[in-house]
């Protein structure tokens, strides 16, 4: 797999992208935040910004399109550098995989690389969520390695969350 940051070319494959999730009946589309509500440029232009320098809100971060081939199989948010307000509510890491691909352990392979980069950017652990519901992300963070442990269950967006930490010193 491939992971890189998304440029101003990619505009048509990431559209394709969020196509395919909506078709799926899913308007909440994973480690897409802002993608859809302004300029893309403006949403490139502020992923490579985080990527760099980071801002108030968000620190530094990562936010991946990760590629088969040619292909977007789906995008990868690593956070850094939080606050943690924001590290609570949100997690450190955000994946998505477009649904034709799912079932193909994308996401294990995806979160797993995460991992590692938090790591290498110094972090002892990590903070996953995902919404009740979603049992193949709680499976995924389940079966990574780091032997996640469940903190806590609360309410987000209306909809159950569930909140695991992952030990990086033991990967």
């Amino acid at each position: 797999m491939i992971y890189r940051l998304p440029e101003l070319s990619d505009k048509e494959m990431l559209m394709d992208y969020v196509s395919e999730h909506r078709t799926n009946g899913e308007n909440s589309i994973s480690a897409s935040v802002g993608m859809l509500a302004g300029e893309f440029s403006d949403w490139v232009n502020k992923i490579h910004k985080n990527a760099s320098i980071g801002d108030e809100e968000w620190g530094r971060s990562l936010m991946y399109l990760c590629l088969n081939e040619d292909k977007l199989i789906g995008l990868l948010s690593i956070r850094y550098e939080l606050s943690e307000l924001l590290r609570n509510r949100l997690g450190d890491i955000g994946y998505g995989v477009r649904p034709s691909e799912r079932n193909k352990g994308y996401a294990t392979e995806m979160l797993r690389y995460a991992l590692s980069v938090c790591k290498q950017k110094g972090m002892d652990r990590v903070i996953l969520g995902c919404y009740k519901d979603n049992l193949a992300s709680s499976a995924t963070i389940k079966k990574n390695k780091g032997t996640p442990v469940f903190e806590a269950d609360n309410y987000n967006e209306g909809r159950i969350s569930q909140y695991y930490t992952v030990d990086l010193q033991m990967l």
